[in-house]
């Protein structure tokens, strides 16, 4: 055996991947900060590719727990692990696969109960998931926050895998036609409530699928890290029914709601324990007064019932409330939101951000007569890491 094809180092448990000339930077996999949302199927395969590459900071987000009928489709769950946090049971998984792997559970509604800063310090984000207004919603997110993200998905033998770029060329939203936006007014009610999770449909996903896009999505996800070029927006389609493999590459809009970034973003010492007013008072003196806080989602400040006059205090974003929250408790009537989407310091300043619905360590737009500055709550990352956790309440 020549010396080029001689595997060095017999205890280098990576010794074959350095082989792979300019494909694997031992490096850059160990540095970089890769992001997976959406622990089901495809997290799970994109997850055991990662670990297998030597990517030592991981961070996981996903809301929901491990179910029995998982694990047909998921190699990092045990039957041992139902109801446990589907972040929790993967990155012990990913410790046993591989131990130098320093993971991150971040347990949560991406959405609306993690906090953007946990995005905007990631190189690239991987995503597992099987709801189209969360893709949507990651899609504006990331190319807001300048991040890179791998998007994937699958339905019976058939599944897609396309990477997109921050500042170039198109994205998810592009080619939105009629049909996706009618489909994504379809996760809510006609009370703008989130529907309960039984009224959600289940999209059929195959092993075999699953582990085919997952390792596309990460093959992608290596192309970003490396610095090679890559095109925004091009898909590759698989078809195992026929089988067929295509290539399809998406048209950028010019004219799409979804290019633009947050400019210019701030660390600032405040936590989410820091009130409203204090985080205004900040603002201000970058955009002037008076200045409000423009929140990224609709607040439910309360619900109302008509019929009995019965009010509930809620302060959660409209996307955590159940249409089943609506009915009232003491005549079963309909109660109606009372959504707000902005805070001022005169009426809201006393509260805490987390009484309102704002997570740890997020990134909050402040509006005021020079414009807009968002600033991040980089207080809460910095008392979570003095305090070292690794579980994220």
């Amino acid at each position: 055996m020549g010396d080029a094809l001689r595997i060095h180092g017999p205890h280098d448990r990576n010794a074959r991947l350095a082989l792979l000339d300019g494909w694997w930077d031992r490096d850059v996999v160990r540095e970089s900060r890769v992001g997976v949302v959406g622990i089901g199927a495809l997290g799970n395969e994109i997850l055991k590719n990662l670990a297998l590459l030597d990517f030592r900071k991981v961070v996981l987000f996903d809301k929901d727990t491990v179910e029995m009928s998982n694990l047909s489709r998921s190699v990092m769950f045990r039957a041992s692990n139902e109801g446990d946090l589907k972040v929790a049971a993967a990155a012990a998984s990913l410790v046993e696969l591989n131990p130098d792997v320093e993971p991150e559970a971040i347990p949560g509604d991406v959405m609306f109960e993690v906090g953007l800063g946990r995005l905007r310090e990631l190189d690239v984000v991987i995503a597992g998931l099987d709801s189209r207004h969360v893709r949507w919603w990651l899609n504006r997110t990331a190319r807001a926050l300048g991040v890179p993200w791998v998007e994937g998905a699958t339905e019976g033998a058939h599944g897609h895998a396309m990477p997109f770029l921050p500042d170039v060329g198109p994205c998810y939203e592009c080619s939105f036609t009629d049909l996706d936006w009618a489909a994504l007014d379809q996760v809510a009610s006609c009370r703008q409530l989130q529907l309960d999770a039984s009224a959600q449909g289940r999209v059929a996903t195959s092993p075999t699928m699953a582990s085919i896009i997952g390792g596309a999505q990460v093959h992608f996800a290596m192309d970003l890290l490396h610095g090679r070029a890559l095109e925004g927006g091009r898909s590759l389609l698989f078809n195992l029914a026929a089988p067929d493999l295509l290539v399809s590459g998406r048209r950028e809009n010019p004219e799409c709601d979804a290019h633009f970034a947050w400019s210019p973003i701030m660390e600032t010492d405040l936590a989410s324990r820091s009130t409203v007013g204090e985080l205004v008072a900040l603002g201000a003196g970058e955009v002037g007064a008076p200045c409000t806080i423009e929140l990224r989602w609709d607040l439910v400040w309360e619900l109302r019932c008509y019929d009995c006059n019965d009010t509930t205090t809620v302060r959660r974003p409209r996307g955590l409330v159940k249409f089943s929250d609506a009915v009232c408790p003491k005549c079963r009537g309909e109660r109606i939101p009372a959504l707000i989407h902005r805070l001022d310091a005169e009426t809201h300043g006393e509260f805490r951000l987390e009484e309102v619905g704002i997570p740890t360590f997020d990134i909050i737009e402040v509006r005021g007569p020079r414009g807009s500055v968002w600033l991040e709550l980089t207080g809460d990352r910095r008392r979570e890491s003095s305090a070292g956790d690794e579980m994220i309440p």
